[in-house]
């Protein structure tokens, strides 16, 4: 009897407490919801959708009272609210800066769910080894292990900076879920796996030449492909011309030296030259193409050479020593950091070895004097200034010739008498 009393006696107790809560919760009312990047904006949160993380949280009004009756945080994008029951509320999220949204959803007075979509910038494609060329994936063609590289502004002023970066998915694809604003996408630099960016074959290929796609917010959402190939770089180096051409100059004398540069590889970049032999001190540069910079004996191109392309570098050098023995442009076997498959056309059928000599020398073999043509006399010779009959003197004696003239003359007198004897 005792122990049914205390049981009654519990019941009694209890089952007022457990009546309180139920009135209490028939007394209130829950709103709860996400706040996610709506990627296709058709305002619902979709499979695949992912909640925003750093959503600020939401407000709830009274309806009838415009009066703030909650101010709820949104951790990791989600939020709950519970309130009295009887008014009609409102729940706002409150504003996220650089995304275009719904700020107040509809009216309710029960239990309901309010999801807020949040409206950006997409920006996503496709980065893989393209290995034949036809700019579409195909399921043998390898990824890569590089990042790619997102930076930009958002929102107003004053602008959010943003650099955001993501590996590329086993399936080749990427994705940046980003506020709106103004982006530059850069593709990363695969050359230590020697891999350069293809040709573009569509619009929404990125330039292969910069590296870099622009996403201005012309459209939320933007495709850029970065698609990869094994480049055949190939530098040449053709039609070197100085002039004037001569085997020897002098100092102070100018020149113009000119040849061009020529990408006969499939891989655009930047070519790179020297001038062998060739220091600072033995030349004064008077002028050179804008297409080229660095210093006097060592430049590379300004822009980079697409495949096929040719460039043409001009020079004026002033010698400003006699140290200088030959001219020998050589382009540097490579194209963009991408190893050269010739290495026989960098420049080596144009070596031109030349001669400085100081101002006055002489630049071709001295003709010889009279003195240095003739060996001098043994005995001295009398120079005479002519005879009166106007012959110029030879230098000999005229009573020498008429001696020996009378001793070849007795000479042949005897032998005509010796003849006549041996006659008789």
């Amino acid at each position: 009897m005792k122990k049914f009393f205390a049981v009654a006696m519990t019941a009694a107790l209890v089952l007022p407490a457990v009546a309180t809560s139920a009135a209490a919760q028939d007394d209130t009312i829950t709103v709860e919801g996400v706040v996610f990047f709506d990627r296709n904006e058709n305002s619902a949160f979709d499979p695949g959708e992912n909640v925003r993380a750093t959503a600020p949280g939401v407000r709830v009004i009274n309806v009838a009272t415009q009066e703030q009756v909650a101010d709820v945080a949104a951790e990791n994008g989600r939020y709950r609210v519970v309130l009295p029951k009887g008014p009609r509320y409102q729940v706002a999220v409150k504003p996220v800066v650089g995304f275009a949204m719904p700020y107040i959803g509809k009216p309710f007075d029960g239990d309901t769910t309010v999801d807020f979509p949040l409206w950006g910038n997409v920006i996503s494609g496709f980065s893989f080894v393209d290995a034949n060329g036809d700019g579409v994936k195909q399921a043998d063609e390898k990824t890569h292990d590089g990042r790619v590289v997102v930076t930009g502004e958002a929102g107003t002023e004053p602008r959010e900076q943003i650099r955001v970066e993501t590996a590329v998915a086993a399936d080749g694809s990427y994705s940046f879920e980003l506020p709106l604003g103004d982006y530059t996408v850069t593709a990363p630099d695969l050359k230590k796996q020697r891999l350069a960016l293809a040709k573009p074959l569509r619009a929404y290929d990125i330039d292969w030449v910069t590296g870099q796609g622009r996403a201005n917010g012309e459209g939320r959402q933007q495709r850029l492909d970065l698609r990869y190939f094994e480049p055949k770089a190939d530098a040449a180096l053709e039609d070197v011309v100085i002039s004037p051409a001569k085997d020897a100059y002098t100092v102070g004398e100018q020149i113009d030296f000119r040849f061009k540069l020529v990408n006969k590889g499939d891989v655009p970049g930047t070519m790179s030259v020297v001038l062998f032999q060739l220091a600072e001190t033995d030349v004064k540069v008077i002028s050179r193409s804008d297409n080229v910079i660095g210093r006097t004996e060592s430049f590379e191109t300004v822009r980079k050479v697409l495949p096929g392309e040719s460039i043409t570098v001009e020079m004026k050098l002033e010698f400003a020593n006699t140290e200088l023995g030959e001219l020998y442009a050589f382009v540097r076997p490579s194209v963009g950091g991408f190893a050269d498959i010739d290495t026989k056309n960098q420049g080596q059928d144009f070596r031109k070895v030349i001669k400085v000599v100081e101002k006055g020398a002489e630049t071709t073999a001295p003709s010889a004097s009279p003195t240095q043509a003739t060996a001098a006399p043994t005995t001295p010779v009398v120079a005479q200034a002519g005879t009166r009959s106007g012959l110029a003197s030879t230098g000999a004696s005229v009573l020498g010739l008429l001696a020996l003239g009378g001793v070849l003359l007795a000479g042949g007198l005897g032998a005509f008498f010796v003849a006549r004897r041996r006659r008789s």
